[in-house]
């Protein structure tokens, strides 16, 4: 090739010379910076070539994990990845540890122990020798891999750049089960034929009726009395005779689509005020899977796509669902849940099943579609889909299994710690501490091009 330049190397290891060729072109695929993948070179070998600008798909588990930014005394994914690159010859030492120097940026921060199999990372690197994937990878532990590169251009940002990005939310069937970990008397003041509907009532003779079925004094003995102690051998898994129907399913999506467009998010994020800019957020779609089954017990993805989020958005969007669902709080909750002029204590759903599917960047790759390959991790879609299953998904059964993690969340979303009553504001404060200010572990407010919306943005995830 005329466009190309011819780089050998000579590499000394065990006493025995590797001779090492890649022809470098301006414009070279993923394909092909990742050919004869399998060659290994030595971590401490001398850095030559030139940094590329680059975007590398990565996914994880985010268990044990602080989040995906870097911090100073906290355990982080980047923190991990940038080691493994400069280990497999990707960074310099001498621009190791400054990511302003590589022009390092990722498309979602990811809270503590959430995962990810669509992050994106943007950064110059040197991706001679071949076999830099391979290289990277070998110094990384399972829970974190790095799938591919493309080049992009340099003035790309894998964080500004993006469109929108797709999120999952993983949970047991039974959360959606109005008796499983709640006192008897909670259920019983919820019984309202208004919320019930007759057909769905199979009462016996003077005994009251569980919600969606059943006998409420058979069902709550069977479902609420549970040991105190959890997540050691011995404790009962979370038993329920709760069937997530297709009804369910569509009464679930109808609670969902109160998400949808632009709205003002505020209670459903920490430290930002009704008025901030920031809380303007655009959703795409949110909308619920059929149940599917890990290691045997039933779950259902909860699929949310916007643009951007803040943090702790998703989880006590999830959470003010269920809370729905549960008949705890009352379907017109949205209605004061969005609004400026009121704040209201939202529930949180644990970080447990959330995770980062997907980012997008439909604008970039439509732009630049004649001279670089596009940023997409769905070239992935089967290595990704592998991960999932058994990385993220049978973690989450596990954990539930071990911990009961949601269960135990659901002993705690009642009315007496939430009422869902809105309280008026009555002027237009921050929410944030005068003496927090804008720490990078909470969000740090950058622009972003957002359709119809001048913002302030605070990714969380």
């Amino acid at each position: 090739d005329s466009g190309s330049t011819i780089q050998c190397t000579n590499i000394v290891k065990t006493g025995q010379k590797i001779q090492a060729c890649e022809a470098m072109d301006e414009h070279k695929t993923s394909t092909e910076l990742q050919a004869n993948s399998n060659t290994h070179i030595p971590s401490n070998m001398p850095r030559e070539g030139k940094k590329r600008k680059v975007a590398l798909y990565i996914m994880y588990n985010g268990v044990g994990y602080q989040g995906m930014q870097k911090n100073p005394g906290a355990k982080s994914i980047e923190e991990d990845l940038e080691k493994a690159i400069c280990a497999a010859g990707g960074i310099s030492e001498a621009n190791a540890g400054d990511f302003t120097k590589i022009g390092w940026t990722r498309v979602a921060r990811t809270d503590k122990g959430v995962s990810a199999v669509g992050q994106v990372v943007s950064l110059k690197m040197v991706v001679d020798p071949p076999g830099i994937l391979d290289r990277i990878n070998l110094h990384l532990p399972a829970q974190i891999r790095v799938l591919g590169l493309d080049r992009v251009t340099n003035s790309f940002s894998a964080k500004k750049n993006c469109d929108r990005r797709r999120y999952e939310y993983v949970l047991p069937v039974f959360a959606f089960d109005p008796l499983v970990g709640r006192a008897r008397t909670d259920v019983e003041s919820d019984l309202d034929p208004q919320i019930v509907p007759t057909s769905e009532v199979k009462a016996e003779a003077d005994r009251p009726s569980a919600p969606f079925g059943g006998n409420l004094d058979r069902d709550m003995e069977k479902r609420s009395s549970y040991p105190e102690t959890s997540g050691r051998e011995g404790v009962k898994e979370v038993e329920s005779s709760f069937q997530f129907t297709e009804e369910v399913r569509e009464r679930l999506n109808s609670v969902l689509e109160n998400y949808i467009g632009t709205k003002n998010f505020h209670n459903f994020t920490i430290r930002v005020a009704a008025h901030d800019k920031s809380a303007m957020r655009y959703m795409l779609s949110f909308t619920a899977s059929a149940p599917f089954k890990v290691d045997g017990r039933e779950f259902v993805r909860l699929v949310v796509e916007g643009q951007s989020f803040m943090l702790h958005q998703i989880r006590k969007m999830v959470g003010t669902a269920v809370a729905v669902m549960r008949n705890l709080a009352p379907p017109d909750v949205f209605e004061q849940a969005f609004s400026r002029e009121h704040d209201m204590n939202t529930p949180m759903a644990p970080e447990l099943g959330l995770f980062l599917d997907e980012a997008c960047y439909r604008t970039y790759n439509q732009r630049y579609e004649d001279t670089h390959e596009p940023v997409t991790s769905s070239k992935f879609s089967d290595e990704i889909e592998k991960f999932k299953h058994e990385q993220i998904y049978t973690h989450i059964a596990h954990t539930e299994k071990e911990e009961r993690t949601v269960f135990e969340w659901l002993r705690n979303l009642n009315k007496r710690n939430y009422t869902f009553k809105a309280n008026k504001i009555e002027k237009a404060t921050s929410k944030l501490p005068p003496d927090v200010g804008c720490a990078a572990t909470v969000g740090q407010f950058e622009r972003t091009n957002l359709p119809n919306l001048e913002s302030m943005v605070a990714v969380e995830q």
